[in-house]
């Protein structure tokens, strides 16, 4: 008996080593795009994560805050300014109220979410802790 490969043609040969190689990089490329693909489970989770963490931020974010003092120190001012005597002191007082009135609320209103945002925060704890 003789061996194949002695009576093969040359190119056969060639492209039987070529054939391999490719399989080899085909196998390789596989292997690189299994690696960087993203399991849709895993990055739902991340994702939920990652918004669940930006929404519990509790500071205030904006201009909102700002504009509403602005707003009761320009009222304020106006108030001395164009008023005379007892009514800029009247009018300077339900400015200062009702603008603090303003801020406090705001700040009730985002501590009444963080609180509503508070068994959100406990589960998605509890989830991580078991995954």
């Amino acid at each position: 008996m003789t061996d194949d490969t002695d009576q093969s043609a040359p190119d056969i040969l060639e492209l039987r080593d070529t054939l391999r190689q490719v399989e080899a990089d085909l196998e390789e490329f596989e292997q690189d795009i299994d690696e960087r693909t993203v399991e849709k489970p895993q990055l739902e989770s991340e994702l939920k994560q990652y918004v669940r963490s930006r929404m519990r931020r509790g500071h205030a974010r904006g201009w909102g805050p700002y504009l509403v003092l602005l707003y009761g120190t320009l009222m304020t001012l106006g108030a001395f300014r164009w008023l005379d005597g007892g009514w800029a002191i009247a009018a300077m007082v339900v400015v200062w109220l009702s603008t603090l009135g303003l801020y406090s609320l705001m700040l009730l209103v985002g501590a009444g979410v963080s609180a509503l945002g508070v068994p959100g925060r406990v589960a998605g704890r509890v989830s991580d802790w078991r995954s």
